[in-house]
């Protein structure tokens, strides 16, 4: 199974493109780089073609790897920020929580507090007898 099909967001699926493109580049680079060392052979104008089409191709990569960049980053601000908000999340649910504990508490008391009161005998129910 690839990547390409467990990923559906976008943010991750132009993060795996612009890792494609830079790939893609890099494999231009080092072909050119091989034709280049084969051809080393002939005269220096062909050496100097090469060594500019090598840095025209470097410099595409270049471009590659900023924008790789940019989208990592951009991916890092939105895992803090997903973090963050689960981090708000689970304070309000545990402060939640806690409150519903405390009733849970008061009610156990409270049903204490009646039962002793139910079983209490009074004066009055003491002079019936």
């Amino acid at each position: 199974m690839t990547a390409d099909a467990l990923i559906t967001e976008p943010a991750l699926l132009s993060v795996l493109q612009a890792a494609a493109q830079a790939r893609a580049q890099s494999l231009a680079i080092l072909d050119l780089l091989e034709q280049h060392h084969q051809t080393s052979d002939n005269a220096d104008a062909a050496s100097l073609d090469d060594q500019l089409a090598v840095s025209q191709q470097q410099k595409i990569l270049n471009t590659h790897v900023a924008q790789l960049r940019g989208l990592n980053r951009k991916a890092v601000l939105s895992v803090r920020a997903t973090k963050q908000e689960t981090t708000e999340a689970r304070q309000e649910i545990d402060s939640l929580h806690l409150q519903l504990q405390n009733l849970y508490y008061e009610q156990r008391h409270l049903w204490g507090e009646i039962s002793g009161c139910e079983e209490y005998e009074y004066v009055h129910t003491l002079c019936l007898r």
